[in-house]
């Protein structure tokens, strides 16, 4: 009777423990998978900012060549072409960036889960505008 006695009592001292061992890993867990998506987060926010900064002071600005210098061409920072927002320069980008999906429009807010904005001068009449650039 005894040697039962001291069966239970050992597995009911040992199950509190195995229950806060369990409730700790948990823990661990929940909070690793919200520090990787955390991260994911970041790193797409992070690529969008840079293919924005991108476009607005090298791939979809306005240039043209200079007199003086044969095949150099003047670049207008922030001065955006809208005819150079094409399909290609987009999926270009979505590429380099491995992004599973990129929208770059100048009228509104595109797909994407994460949406960023530029404040660009667009036409020959230098109407100021939004550029978004939205991915995920």
């Amino acid at each position: 009777m005894s040697k039962a006695f001291i069966t239970f009592d050992g597995l009911f001292s040992i199950l509190p423990a195995l229950m806060i061992i369990m409730l700790a890993f948990n823990a661990a867990h929940t909070l690793t998978d919200e520090a990787v998506e955390r991260m994911n987060r970041q790193q797409v926010f992070d690529k969008l900012v840079s293919i924005a900064d991108y476009s607005v002071k090298q791939g979809l600005v306005v240039s043209e060549n200079m007199g003086a210098i044969a095949g150099e061409k003047v670049r207008y920072p922030n001065w955006v072409d809208k005819s150079k927002i094409t399909g290609q320069y987009t999926e270009d980008l979505r590429e380099r960036a491995n992004l599973d999906g990129l929208s770059i429009d100048p009228t509104s807010p595109g797909d994407g889960s994460y949406c960023i904005y530029r404040i660009v001068v667009v036409g020959t009449s230098k109407d100021i505008d939004l550029l978004y650039v939205c991915g995920d």
